[in-house]
């Protein structure tokens, strides 16, 4: 019984030091796949912020473009994403505008931001001596133009007011407004808004109103109470401290004789007999003054170089016509200085140059050519031509009909009526005592930008 004892104590010794094994190999193990899981779990959270990131990084310089300003700019606001807002300090950043890479490469207006991070390995790299994989992220943002029901776009951030209102009366606009003006005053709160430059950037000085479905006011304004909605009790239209918007219509060219001007000089007309009775062929001309008559514009492409549109009185019609108003170095062959403004200021200097002033009740719709680039232009100022442009009369629906662009230009509306007439300029002042409304043109021209991930 003794020795059978013995046998049986070593037999039971055996089986606990097997188990030892068994149970400190299966703890080593499970360490490992929990370290597995964890550095599973940090790699993936790691990536999710890169991603976040690089997303953020790419909006921010669009916006940066989108604001106009410099490549510099926008490079820096994304760094600042990355590093900064995200916490992603030893990121190695890339930012290309236009993108090399992808369906967008080459695509003026978007960014591209590619980040890669090399990350520690964690804890499962302590264990098994393996440095982790670099961890990589890209996205691409950009501006778009998108079918928008912007009726007024004023986009001088320097004017003060960027949107004035001096009449007694109202000034509906069956869409949304947009004022870049930088200005000072309140929010749709009334809460203070600094502003960048003297001056409010919506001002109501009189006792008249503006009405419409949206009113985006980079700074403030003196009265919120004077933007009222387009439907009576509905949502505050009046949204202030908003982004600034770019030239919707930048790029579009020069008028030339390669996309629809005549290069034929016709001088100077000057109608103001109540008994004429005439038509006028599109060319290029040195000023256009009517006063009374019946006038018939004939469709095309109106030049006007070094002089004036002027239409205050006779009974003028022109459907399909286009008004290009510029100076007297314009070349129509090759659209030259014109085509070069882009965001150039305007001159400076005493250079010969005209606006454009029509008070009567003329019948005029745009150009009326789906292929061209001005198909729904009705009048089109150089973009360093600053004159003023003044719409006033009394219209109706179909009357006049297109989109007037002058991007450093003021704006002047006064009479009453319909209007289906869209405005791009420099800054609008309302001084009408009536009721004016700005409904659609029937046209897709001129579109508002807004920024979108697009990759």
């Amino acid at each position: 019984m003794k020795h059978s004892w013995k046998n049986s104590g070593r037999a039971d010794a055996s089986r606990r030091g097997t188990i030892l094994i068994m149970t400190s190999a299966g703890l080593i193990a499970m360490v490992g796949m929990m370290l597995l899981v964890m550095q599973s779990g940090l790699m993936m959270d790691l990536r999710r912020r890169a991603q976040n990131a690089t997303d953020a990084a790419a909006l921010a310089a669009a916006q940066a473009l989108v604001r106009q300003q410099s490549s510099q700019q926008a490079t820096a606001d994304a760094n600042d994403f990355i590093n900064n807002y995200h916490g992603l300090s030893g990121a190695a950043v890339a930012v290309s505008m236009p993108p090399v890479t992808g369906p967008y490469a080459g695509r003026m207006g978007y960014c591209e931001t590619r980040v890669q991070l090399e990350s520690s390995g964690g804890l499962f790299s302590m264990f098994s001596g393996q440095s982790g994989s670099p961890v990589r992220a890209r996205a691409v943002a950009g501006y778009r133009s998108v079918s928008s029901s912007e009726m007024v776009i004023a986009l001088d951030r320097r004017a003060t007011p960027g949107l004035n209102c001096v009449g007694n009366g109202e000034l509906r606009i069956d869409g949304g407004c947009i004022t870049n003006s930088q200005g000072w005053g309140v929010d749709e709160s009334g809460v203070a808004v600094a502003g960048t430059v003297n001056g409010y950037a919506g001002n109501i000085g009189s006792n008249g109103s503006f009405t419409g479905r949206s009113f985006r006011i980079c700074g403030g304004v003196n009265s919120p109470a004077g933007f009222r909605p387009w439907v009576p009790g509905g949502d505050n239209p009046l949204h202030c401290r908003s982004n600034l918007v770019p030239d919707p219509l930048l790029f579009l060219p020069t008028p030339t004789v390669s996309n629809g001007v005549i290069h034929v000089d016709r001088g100077r007309v000057s109608i103001s007999s109540t008994g004429y009775t005439g038509t006028l062929s599109p060319g290029i001309y040195s000023n256009i003054a009517i006063s009374g008559g019946t006038v018939t514009f004939q469709p095309g492409i109106y030049v006007i170089r070094g002089g004036e549109l002027k239409i205050t009185g006779g009974n003028v019609t022109g459907r399909g016509v286009m008004f290009y108003i510029t100076m007297n170095d314009y070349q129509p062959g090759t659209g030259l200085p014109d085509s070069q403004d882009l965001e150039t200021l305007p001159v400076t200097s005493n250079a010969k140059r005209g606006g454009i002033s029509v008070t009567s009740s003329p019948t005029l719709t745009g150009y009326n050519n789906p292929d061209s680039p001005f198909h729904g232009m009705l009048f089109y100022l150089r973009r360093r031509n600053d004159s003023a442009v003044t719409v006033a009369g009394n219209a109706v629906a179909g009357q006049v009909v297109g989109t007037v662009y002058s991007k450093w230009s003021q704006l002047t509306l006064t009479g009453q009526g319909v209007f289906n007439t869209q405005f791009v300029v420099g800054n609008v002042k309302w001084s009408g005592n009536g009721n004016m409304t700005l409904t659609a043109t029937g046209y897709d021209l001129a579109k508002a930008s807004l920024v979108y991930l697009v990759e």
